[in-house]
């Protein structure tokens, strides 16, 4: 019986295993094309990321303050990021009451080398300590 079932031919195509494709990445271009969209994409991000920069500043200017929250939000979900966005967004909290917030957007904005985030976040610092 075993001797049987070795033996034994596939009557069907369907019955033997196909061997799985195999695809080459670097012959095929699908690399190239993978590239090429991932540069598209990361172009439209940057653009968006423009756009709702210059609204979150406008709206700083204008002393919108939930405007520029939502705004900087928004630039900040394009995965491009700049101190002066962790700036005016921790400064906007500030101005709504919102100190712990505003503390660690100051620190974010610090860590990217904003200048105007480490003094807000001193003076931030020392007016929690005037307080106790």
């Amino acid at each position: 019986m075993c001797w049987m079932a070795l033996n034994a031919q596939a009557q069907y195509q369907y019955d033997r295993a196909l061997p799985l494709p195999t695809v080459n990445l670097y012959d095929t271009g699908v690399m190239n094309m993978y590239m090429r969209a991932l540069a598209e994409t990361s172009a439209r991000r940057q653009q968006r990321y423009e756009e709702y920069s210059e609204l979150a500043f406008s709206a700083f200017n204008n002393r919108q303050w939930s405007s520029v929250i939502s705004y900087v939000n928004q630039a900040l979900n394009t995965m491009f990021y700049c101190g002066e966005l962790f700036y005016i967004r921790g400064y906007a909290y500030e101005q709504l009451g919102k100190l712990r917030a505003a503390k660690k957007d100051y620190k974010v904005g610090k860590k990217y080398d904003c200048v105007e985030a480490a003094q807000a976040l001193d003076a931030l610092k020392a007016k929690r300590k005037a307080k106790r």
